[in-house]
């Protein structure tokens, strides 16, 4: 939740300065780039909000729980690796182009942004580097077979043939060596974060 509302303030920010800089005589949040680039942002905000609030959701239903854990779990597991990673990284690229919003004056203390590029770093590897919130949602998935039970919690979506097809590709990822999995898991459970988040999205606004 903490890389979510750094996103959300670093947008925040871009924002305002956005209104009010000028360039060709018009606030450069007119120009048809940057709002499409805004636009973006928002969504994939509001997409990593339903990942990270649904992960808290699911831990309030299982913190009790002791061993032999439920497939309730092991689900949960998969989605806070995926939060913990996928929110940290959207924080990053968030601040970085909010500095990028700002132009030269984003390196520049006074204006502020330079700091939440600084903390989402920070945010990054707190509990867990990247690569390791990674590798921790594979062992799930070698494990318990969660992506299954991730995309039975889902159904109906909107999303689904997209979770389907990613759902699929990973079955075919399990059937390589280990050290083939591990190499070229981390496009794929990208995927599967930014999925997730966005069908978990769609779930959360028909609620």
């Amino acid at each position: 939740m903490g890389s979510v509302a750094l996103a959300q303030r670093a947008i925040a920010d871009a924002t305002k300065f956005a209104e009010n800089r000028l360039a060709f005589n018009r606030p450069i949040i007119d120009h048809p780039l940057l709002q499409q680039q805004f636009a973006e942002r928002r969504e994939s905000l509001r997409a990593v909000f339903a990942l990270a609030w649904e992960a808290g959701r699911l831990l309030n239903e299982v913190w009790r729980e002791h061993r032999p854990y439920s497939d309730r779990y092991h689900l949960f597991r998969l989605i806070a690796h995926l939060a913990k990673y996928w929110t940290a990284e959207f924080a990053v690229q968030t601040a970085k182009w909010s500095i990028e919003v700002h132009g030269g004056l984003g390196v520049l203390e006074e204006f502020r942004v330079e700091r939440w590029l600084r903390e989402a770093m920070i945010l990054a590897i707190w509990e867990g580097t990247a690569h390791r919130q990674l590798l921790d949602a594979l062992e799930v998935i070698e494990r318990k077979q969660a992506h299954h039970l991730l995309i039975q919690y889902l159904r109906p979506a909107n999303r689904m043939p997209e979770l389907q097809e990613t759902v699929d590709a990973i079955d075919a990822h399990q059937r390589l060596p280990l050290s083939e999995r591990e190499r070229t898991w981390e496009p794929l459970g990208t995927r599967l974060a930014k999925t997730t988040a966005a069908a978990l999205l769609e779930q959360l606004q028909n609620r």
